[in-house]
């Protein structure tokens, strides 16, 4: 497959700066992490259907949960450490139901990150990740979520001594 130039140019921007920022800085694997966040569905109906040719209609049958989904913050470390799931609730308030161990659950009314999450994100994911005592310099990979890139968060990624690499949009 032919990628547009554009396309093409952008990703091999975005790679030189990424390298640029682990040749100039020498960061440990450990200190490299990539995140975004994936909407999940709870009821994915299967695009497969069965049904002898002609047919007028096709019952598709689902859960009825097909519109329900959460969001998931993914995370991994460049030395393949995955760092645990955040996952953001459509709701108020928090399940009093117990929660699987191993999982950062929080809730939003909309379901997805917000500028808020993303803080609580920083501080309850990545700066409690093995080897971050080490207080060396980091990278932080993101989408181009606009929640990301406010000056108030580029600040707080900053105090962090962390440098902030945003993967062009299409991209990710």
């Amino acid at each position: 497959q032919h990628l547009p130039s554009d396309f093409t140019k952008k990703f091999i921007a975005f790679q030189q700066y990424v390298i640029g920022l682990h040749e100039g800085h020498d960061y440990l694997l450990s200190q490299m992490g990539n995140a975004d966040e994936t909407p999940v569905s709870f009821d994915e109906p299967s695009n497969n259907i069965i049904e002898e040719i002609g047919t007028k209609s096709v019952i598709i049958k689902t859960l009825g949960n097909e519109k329900m989904c959460i969001t998931v913050m993914l995370a991994v470390l460049a030395d393949g450490i995955k760092l645990p799931p955040y996952v953001i609730l459509k709701r108020k308030t928090m399940l009093k139901d117990q929660l699987p161990t191993g999982i950062i659950v929080r809730c939003q009314n909309q379901g997805w990150m917000s500028t808020d999450l993303m803080k609580d994100w920083l501080n309850i994911v990545w700066n409690r990740r093995p080897g971050v005592l080490l207080h060396k310099r980091q990278m932080l990979v993101l989408g181009t979520f606009k929640g990301y890139l406010t000056p108030a968060m580029k600040n707080i990624i900053g105090e962090m001594n962390a440098a902030l690499a945003v993967v062009p949009g299409g991209m990710s």
